[in-house]
């Protein structure tokens, strides 16, 4: 499609086109940062706007025009969707360090079928009994659409925010230890581990080597009948206590899998502040392809480092769908 082309081509500019730009513009002195060898970026608040920017193309620039686009919206089953692509990459080997880091951005798009199949149908969103009150086709589309899909719209630009400034401050300080170690390497991409009906889920995969290797993942978890990014808290509206519900799941799972493997797990005891506690607010988590509820500790928090990522699988009888 067009418009994919279009953002596409806008996250693949060449630093070189940026800075002859910024050449052009020096007498309003535009601000800049090193983004790389012999290159730079534009600032983290331009990339903010570019985010936005981004954001606001896909969503004003389907095959149709924009009242029609509006309208589709409105067709109960055909919300807009969910699209992943490389906002920017940044690429670094001289031998000894090496760096890999693609920086995603989460678009909200038409789908392509929707757009085809009506077309020009602006009216298509207004019930039969809106438009003999003679409200518009356009006016109740629009109004359809905001209250269902605004809030995808925030939660895709929350996430393009947030893994902007993971990876902008993931390359700093690759750059900053450049000079400070003998071997260095850093990988940085996105994969999709859930685009269902219910639930679209985004990770952030971090992989750090420099005599040990460490690998962190980020997860962003979105509700698409809300189309909210879901914290935790949400999943639990009417249980105040889950976090000491789901604390008791984790410290009866880890019991289970330290009698029965060599492999333990670590729970703190007495002093040793080392190992699971307890649930926080602030607990990663995502929704899997069986929708069960996954919770995520980083490598080396609750299990050896050799371990990787340590992920408890809730059971549906404590956490069950609303």
């Amino acid at each position: 499609m067009k418009r994919n082309k279009l953002i596409e081509a806008m996250g693949k500019i060449e630093d070189r086109f940026i800075l002859e730009a910024d050449e052009e513009v020096s007498s309003k002195k535009a601000k800049i940062f090193s983004f790389g060898e012999g290159k730079k970026w534009i600032k983290s608040s331009f990339v903010k706007t570019a985010v936005a920017a981004c954001l606001i193309l896909s969503v004003v620039l389907p095959n149709v025009s924009e009242k029609s686009a509006y309208a589709l919206q409105a067709i109960p089953g055909l919300g807009r969707y969910f699209q992943l692509i490389t906002l920017r990459n940044y690429s670094f080997d001289d031998g000894q360090h090496s760096a890999e880091v693609d920086t995603p951005l989460l678009a909200v798009e038409a789908p392509k079928e929707v757009v085809e199949a009506y077309g020009e149908r602006s009216v298509a969103g207004a019930s039969q009994d809106e438009v003999q009150d003679g409200i518009s086709g356009e006016e109740a589309a629009k109004s359809a659409f905001k209250e269902k899909e605004d809030e995808k719209l925030a939660s895709a630009e929350q996430i393009n925010l947030d893994i902007n400034a993971k990876t902008e401050e993931l390359i700093r300080e690759f750059k900053e230890e450049l000079s400070k170690t003998e071997y260095k390497n850093l990988d940085v991409s996105y994969s999709v581990i859930l685009n269902s009906e219910d639930y679209y889920v985004l990770a952030l995969s971090v992989l750090k080597q420099e005599g040990d290797t460490q690998t962190i993942h980020h997860y962003y978890t979105v509700d698409k009948h809300s189309g909210e990014l879901l914290q935790l808290a949400k999943l639990f509206p009417d249980r105040p206590d889950y976090k000491e519900i789901l604390s008791e799941e984790v410290v009866r799972q880890i019991k289970v899998h330290n009698q029965n493997s060599k492999d333990k797990y670590f729970l703190q005891d007495g002093e040793d502040e080392e190992g699971f506690r307890e649930v926080t607010d602030e607990q990663s988590f995502y929704i899997n392809a069986d929708k069960q509820l996954v919770l995520v500790f980083p490598q080396g928090e609750v299990a050896p480092m050799y371990m990787g990522e340590s992920q408890f699988i809730i059971p549906k009888s404590i956490w069950q769908e609303s």
